[in-house]
């Protein structure tokens, strides 16, 4: 009978050993399965980072390459429908034009006695000026009835008298791409944009015309006036 009673006991130990064997296994189950579900989401996570980055980035390469491809073709275009400018034909008129502005230079600095004895000026651009005042065959200022197909030309110009800019760009921290950027904001907003300057519709009337010029002549006359007192 004793012998009975020990197997007994024997077989509800191992039968308790067993269920705590089976609720470890499932335990140690579970923190695994938890475990890998976590590491999942974390490498979902890490690889959708990393799509957004590289969308982002083959966004701004495709954005670059596109205002790239403007700048080229208004160039293309500026280059396709300006005629090359052309030396004067003869020393003569290059002497006309030197003493006309001979003549310009000569009224603002008091020299010579005429309509424009009260204007004064300082620097060639508005010595230009005031001659487009004093001489009577003058335009005053040339309408350009296209300013768009001069744009690209004029920003290869741009560029090419402020060669310190881009490098001051660069010691910024600027990339190539944003560096181009801002220099053609900067170039918009200069007077060196033809889009700025004088300028009429393409099928502007010739009395459009002559009122342009006329705006265009007091503007000058009233900045080169209003130096007299400075």
């Amino acid at each position: 009978m004793g012998k009975k009673g020990g197997a007994g006991e024997n077989s509800k130990k191992a039968q308790g050993q067993a269920r705590k064997a089976d609720a470890a296994a499932s335990k140690a189950a579970a923190e695994d399965a938890k475990k890998s579900a976590a590491e999942a989401a974390e490498w979902e996570k890490g690889a959708k980072k990393g799509n957004a980055k590289k969308e982002n980035a083959e966004e701004k390469k495709a954005e670059a390459a596109r205002k790239k491809a403007e700048r080229e073709a208004l160039l293309a275009e500026e280059e396709k429908n300006t005629p090359g400018r052309s030396a004067p034909k003869n020393a003569k008129s290059a002497v006309k034009k030197t003493k006309g502005l001979d003549q310009a230079l000569g009224q603002l600095d008091g020299r010579d006695q005429g309509p424009l004895s009260a204007l004064n000026a300082s620097g060639i651009e508005e010595a230009i000026d005031a001659l487009g005042l004093t001489d009577s065959s003058s335009k005053v200022t040339e309408i350009d009835k296209h300013p768009e197909r001069r744009i690209g030309k004029a920003y290869k110009t741009w560029k090419e008298n402020n060669p310190n800019r881009e490098k001051e760009l660069q010691k910024q921290g600027f990339a190539y791409n944003k560096r181009q950027d801002v220099l053609y904001q900067e170039f918009l907003e200069s007077p060196d944009n033809p889009m700025k300057q004088v300028s009429a519709k393409y099928n502007a009337t010739r009395e459009e015309l002559q009122a342009i010029q006329a705006e265009e002549k007091r503007k000058i006359e009233e900045r080169l006036g209003s130096k007299r007192g400075a």
